[in-house]
């Protein structure tokens, strides 16, 4: 499928994310990025948890994105097939045309961070920037919120968290926090990013992601990118999963 042509900018690292609407649940389902292709082929196999009854009243939503590490908004075109057009009891092929799309809605909660990795001391450092949509839109009281960062190393973890920002929708924290790794180790550990409610007696978390060479999507590419450029800070938005 060539794809380049829908973006005025070019097509370079197109992904796919495949929801069913209305939605079954809150997982986040999409492809792993195709570097460098305007005629990706993913091959990839993403399940549902919906039955056969209520199949016929959702549509597919594909949603395919060109990847940019600064923007959250960076959707290309989607597709959208209604499942009462098709016979899902046996295997079926679809193609569809790709719909030029500006903008997605930003209604989830989502977090910017930057990673940068230092191999002469051996440190990697996590800014957390900022958060945005964190109340839900049938809720009228902001949380105070801190984000817990968990660096992750085999059976090692190491905690780390920012102050407490009362009350804010889109708070901002500008916070570093350091954690020693080799760069051998830094291919095999994780880092659990997580905003906690402190109005939540159990300190829930209003939603996490988790990064990693093991990941998918935007949390594998953030990893990525940090590896292959040594003392640079990279920033990227990450949406937060319950």
């Amino acid at each position: 499928v060539d794809i380049g042509a829908i973006s005025e900018n070019g097509f370079n690292d197109p992904y796919v994310k495949v929801t069913l609407m209305p939605e079954v649940d809150t997982k986040t389902r999409q492809t792993e990025i195709q570097r460098n292709s305007a005629n990706p082929v993913f091959d990839e196999i993403f399940k549902f948890p919906v039955s056969f009854e209520d199949l016929s009243e959702k549509t597919l939503l594909l949603q395919v994105f060109d990847y940019d590490r600064f923007s959250r908004n960076d959707i290309t075109g989607d597709v959208r097939v209604k499942m009462c057009d098709l016979d899902v009891t046996t295997e079926v092929e679809v193609w569809g045309e790709i719909s030029k799309t500006d903008k997605i809605s930003c209604d989830r909660p989502e977090i910017l961070f930057s990673l940068s990795y230092l191999p002469s001391a051996g440190r990697l450092t996590v800014v957390i920037l900022k958060a945005s949509n964190l109340t839900a839109s049938c809720s009228k009281e902001f949380p105070d919120s801190y984000v817990k960062v968990t660096f992750v190393y085999g059976e090692r973890k190491k905690k780390k968290k920012t102050a407490t920002k009362r009350a804010a929708n889109n708070p901002v924290w500008n916070e570093a926090l350091s954690f020693d790794v080799s760069e051998e180790g830094l291919k095999h550990c994780r880092l659990v990013v997580s905003v906690i409610n402190c109005h939540h007696s159990n300190t829930a978390p209003l939603g996490t992601c988790i990064l990693g060479m093991n990941e998918r999507g935007r949390e594998v590419a953030h990893w990525q990118d940090v590896l292959r450029n040594p003392r640079k800070a990279i920033a990227m938005w990450h949406g937060l999963h319950v």
